[in-house]
């Protein structure tokens, strides 16, 4: 290579250099990896060993789980569940909905109400919603919180997510609901959107 091209091309590798992606300016794709522990759950919904949490293979969302969260009519119960959630350095999330998937069982003349609070602590987020079903009905019974605002993670720090849900059912002993969708085992489902701090 003459001398000429040979300094044309250290010139044009030193002007493009900036603008060229290293390993260290590349942007990660797709989402994360997201830790979950449950700190605790308290209430008659979900007796000791029965709630679990779990994010979906994309990372894209992650559902709590109550496998005794079941009431009969003219009965309720409750549950506050603490879960703290931990993202890799560089990324952050916010909820971008609540999902709520409860099984009925309801006879005629009878109902179901749930009652649903969830925040971060530290965090300005929070979401609730109250929602209803009458019966007869057995189909599954899916409620959507959607949050209006964004408001994102701060970067680079674990929170703790509580959720309280309350689950009334008026009418016949016979009636029934659970807080699960008993095909899929999820109870309640926090759909996330991501970006990079």
């Amino acid at each position: 290579m003459s001398r000429t091209k040979k300094a044309a091309a250290v010139l044009a590798g030193a002007l493009l250099g900036p603008l060229l992606p290293t390993a260290a300016q590349a942007v990660p794709t797709g989402a994360p990896e997201i830790t979950l522990k449950v700190l605790g759950a308290f209430g008659s919904g979900c007796p000791k060993d029965t709630t679990s949490a779990q994010s979906t293979a994309d990372n894209t969302a992650f559902s709590l789980s109550y496998s005794a969260f079941r009431v009969y009519g003219n009965d309720y119960k409750s549950c506050k569940v603490s879960v703290r959630l931990s993202v890799p350095q560089g990324w952050t999330y916010a909820v971008t909905s609540v999902v709520n998937r409860v099984t009925p069982d309801l006879d005629y003349q009878s109902s179901a109400r749930l009652q649903m609070n969830a925040w971060f602590t530290g965090s300005p987020w929070n979401a609730s919603a109250t929602n209803s079903l009458s019966g007869p009905d057995t189909n599954l019974w899916t409620t959507t919180s959607n949050t209006g605002t964004l408001i994102y993670a701060p970067c680079n720090k674990s929170l703790d997510l509580n959720v309280n849900n309350t689950l009334r059912v008026n009418g016949k002993a016979s009636s029934s609901a659970e807080l699960i969708d008993t095909d899929s085992q999820e109870s309640t489902i926090f759909n996330l959107t991501w970006k990079t701090c």
